[in-house]
């Protein structure tokens, strides 16, 4: 599923395509993970973006794939418009170290907004990207439903959409290629989708605990 069918997602049921990596015709990609979580609700997910902080929280999402944390241009917790400055391996330890930016946007950027609100579903957004340069790699998503056991995420990373974070910098062709090729190797996707799967298994684990600790809100 490309991103320009993302609102397929919120039609009820699921897609063909639910786990795993796949490139398309045109060189980008798409990586889907989902994880059933239980004892969860889509407002925990919420929660977590917005009280996720340094080392020692990130760390609770993967203990040994996440390396450091920071933010910037959050305020309150509200991470919307703020971006999320991250090192982390992808798949083990004996990888590299993934400098990122993740900034976080709208569910209305991703999805239609009227079919949004009607599908009564919540989304977390963003455009990941480099951390050490002005470049967008692609969009993700982690859409969340609730269900009768907790709730359930379906996350999905559309790559290869190459932009610079300034709108009004036009890239050229030949070297979104280039970047496509240097950054979105089969082996990269195929670790992203590992890392995917194993930090929202440990969100799951922790996530229903953890903000019942915090908020003391035991309602379900």
């Amino acid at each position: 599923m490309r991103f320009e069918d993302a609102n397929e997602m919120l039609k009820p049921g699921y897609q063909p395509f639910e786990s795993g990596y796949q490139k398309l015709e045109d060189g980008k990609w798409v990586i889907a993970a989902l994880t059933r979580m239980v004892g969860c609700r889509a407002k925990m997910v919420h929660w977590w973006f917005g009280w996720l902080g340094d080392i020692a929280w990130y760390r609770l999402w993967h203990p040994t794939d996440h390396v450091s944390s920071g933010w910037e241009g959050r305020v309150n917790g509200n991470y919307i418009g703020a971006s999320h400055l991250v090192e982390e391996h992808l798949g083990g330890r004996d990888t590299p170290i993934e400098r990122l930016r993740v900034s976080f946007h709208e569910p209305s950027e991703t999805f239609d907004a009227a079919k949004y609100k009607a599908a009564n579903a919540f989304a977390v957004c963003a455009r990941p990207g480099l951390l050490d340069a002005p470049i967008n790699l692609g969009r993700m998503c982690h859409f969340v439903r609730d269900t009768d056991y907790g709730c359930e995420m379906r996350s999905r990373f559309w790559l290869g959409d190459i932009a610079h974070r300034d709108p009004t910098v036009t890239i050229p062709e030949a070297v979104i290629r280039e970047k496509r090729k240097e950054n979105l190797t089969p082996d990269f996707n195929r670790r992203l989708h590992q890392h995917a799967v194993e930090e929202m298994g440990y969100l799951a684990d922790i996530l229903p605990t953890l903000y019942k600790r915090v908020t003391l809100d035991n309602t379900f």
